[in-house]
C-alpha cells in the first residue's frame, strides 16, 4: 500500500470510524457491569473486569486501523481500566491477553508492539496507587487523561521510528494525520469511558447511602420509642417480682418471669445498639487471632450441630484498626448465622485474604439452606430472618458496625447451593 493511497479519499472518516468502534466495544462491557453487577460479581470485581476487558481489547485490536505492520487502536484503553477498577492482578492479565494475540496477528514489528504493551502497562502499575488515593470523580477524571497521553506518545514515538527506518519518507504524511485522529480519540475517549463510569459508580453510592439514611433513621425512631415506652416500666416490674421471691408459693413462678423479662430487656438493648452503636475501643489487632478466637467460642455450637468449622488463613499477618470487641461481636453473629442455616454434616468455612487494593477480604462461606435474590435485598434489615425465629437485628447491627469501622458487607447466595458472606475492612499499615 503506498503513501497516495493512503492521503486519498475519506481516510479521516474511516480513521474516525474504526476509533469509534473501539470506544463503543470498550464501553458497552463497562456499562453492562455496571447496570448487572450484584453480589458475587462486585466482590470478583478483578477477575470480572479482567475477562471484560479482555474481550475489549481483542475487539480493539480486531478493528485497528493499519498502516503497512503499524496498528492504530484504543488497546490501551481496556488495558488502563484493568489497572485502575480491577486492579494489578487484572491490569496484568489484560495485557497477557493482549500480547498473545498480536503474537497470533504476528508481522514483521510485532516485538515493536510487545515493547509498547510492556512500557504502557508498567507506567499504569506505577499510578495506580496514585488513582486509589485520589478522593472524588473530577480528581480522577484529570489524572486518567493525563496518564492516558503516554501510550498515545509510546505509540507515536515508536511510529514514527518505524515508519523513518522501514519507509522513509513515504508514510510520515498519512502516519501524521493517523496519530492527530489517534491522540484526540485516545484521550477524549478515555476521559468518556472514566467519566461514564464515574458516573453510574456514584450513582451507585448515592443509591445505597439513600436507603442506609432511610433504614436507620427509621429504626433510630422506632429504638427511641421503645427504649422511653417499655424500659422504665420494665424496670419496675422488675422490682416487684424480686420482691414476690419473699412468699414461698410464688418461689416457682420468680425465675420463669425474670427470665422472661430479661430476655425482653436485651431485646430492648439490641434495638438501641442498633441505632447508636459505639467504637469504644480502637485499636490495632490482628484480624486472624480475632477470627480464630471467634471460632473457638462456636465450635461447640457448631458440633452440636454436627457442623464442621474451618478457617483458612492469610500467608501474612493482616491488621486492622477497629474495635476488636465489636468486630468479635459481629462476626459471632455471622458466623453463628451460617452454622444455624446449615444442616448436619454441612461446613461453614471462614477464609482470610488480601485484595488488590490492600484490603482485608474475610468470607464466610456455609452449604446451608442458602437464600434467593428476593431475600438477598432484604438481608440487614429490620424483622427480616430465614430462622423459625428471631427479629434480624442482630445482623443489621453486624453490618453497620462493620461499616462504621469503615468496612462493607455483601452477600451471595443460590437455594440449596449455600451462602457467602464477604466482609471488606480497611487493612492497618505497619
Amino acid at each position: 500500500m503506498s503513501s497516495e493511497k493512503w492521503c486519498e479519499g475519506n481516510v479521516g472518516c474511516m480513521v474516525i470510524e474504526k476509533l469509534l468502534i473501539n470506544v463503543f466495544v470498550i464501553m458497552v462491557p463497562l456499562i453492562i457491569y455496571s447496570l448487572k453487577a450484584e453480589g458475587g460479581w462486585k466482590i470478583q470485581r478483578s477477575l470480572t473486569m479482567f475477562h471484560f476487558m479482555s474481550g475489549a481489547v481483542i475487539l480493539c485490536m480486531s478493528f485497528s486501523i493499519r498502516q503497512g505492520d503499524v496498528f492504530w487502536d484504543l488497546r490501551y484503553i481496556p488495558i488502563l481500566l484493568a489497572f485502575l477498577y480491577g486492579g494489578k492482578r487484572a491490569g496484568w492479565g489484560v495485557t497477557a491477553v493482549s500480547a498473545v494475540f498480536r503474537l497470533i496477528v504476528g508481522g514483521d514489528l510485532t516485538g515493536f508492539a510487545l515493547v509498547h504493551f510492556l512500557l504502557s502497562a508498567l507506567l499504569f502499575s506505577i499510578f495506580t496507587n496514585r488513582f486509589y488515593q485520589l478522593p472524588s470523580k473530577w480528581p480522577r477524571l484529570k489524572f486518567v487523561s493525563l496518564v492516558s497521553l503516554w501510550p498515545v506518545l509510546i505509540q507515536v514515538t515508536l511510529s514514527l521510528i518505524i515508519m523513518q527506518w522501514l519507509f522513509r519518507d513515504s508514510y510520515l504524511p498519512a502516519m501524521w494525520g493517523v496519530a492527530v485522529y489517534y491522540a484526540i480519540f485516545g484521550v477524549g475517549a478515555m476521559f468518556l469511558i472514566t467519566y461514564l463510569y464515574e458516573t453510574l459508580l456514584e450513582r451507585d453510592r448515592v443509591i445505597a447511602e439513600s436507603l442506609r439514611a432511610e433504614k436507620y433513621n427509621s429504626l433510630n425512631e422506632l429504638a427511641a420509642t421503645i427504649a422511653h415506652e417499655v424500659r422504665n416500666p420494665l424496670t419496675v416490674v422488675k422490682g416487684f417480682v424480686q420482691l414476690m421471691a419473699e412468699g414461698e408459693k410464688k418461689n416457682q413462678y420468680h425465675a420463669l418471669i425474670v427470665g422472661e423479662l430479661n430476655r425482653a430487656e436485651a431485646i430492648i438493648n439490641e434495638y438501641l445498639s442498633a441505632a447508636k452503636p459505639k467504637m469504644d475501643q480502637q485499636r490495632v489487632f490482628s484480624v486472624e487471632e480475632t477470627v480464630h478466637s471467634v471460632v473457638s467460642l462456636l465450635r461447640p455450637y457448631a458440633a452440636k450441630g454436627h457442623v464442621q468449622l474451618s478457617v483458612e488463613s492469610s500467608e501474612e499477618t493482616l491488621w486492622v484498626w477497629a474495635d476488636q470487641n465489636k468486630l468479635k461481636q459481629a462476626l459471632l453473629n455471622f458466623i453463628k448465622n451460617g452454622i444455624e442455616a446449615t444442616p448436619p454434616n454441612g461446613s461453614v468455612s471462614i477464609k482470610l485474604d488480601k485484595t488488590a487494593k490492600k484490603k482485608l477480604l474475610l468470607t464466610i462461606e456455609d452449604t446451608g439452606v442458602g437464600m434467593t435474590k428476593e431475600q438477598l435485598k432484604q438481608i440487614g434489615t429490620a424483622y427480616f430472618t430465614t430462622k423459625d425465629s428471631g427479629t434480624g437485628i442482630g445482623t443489621m447491627v453486624s453490618i453497620r458496625m462493620i461499616e462504621m469501622m469503615g468496612g462493607h458487607v455483601s452477600y451471595a447466595s443460590k437455594p440449596k447451593k449455600g451462602t457467602c458472606v464477604h466482609i471488606m475492612l480497611p487493612l492497618y499499615d505497619k
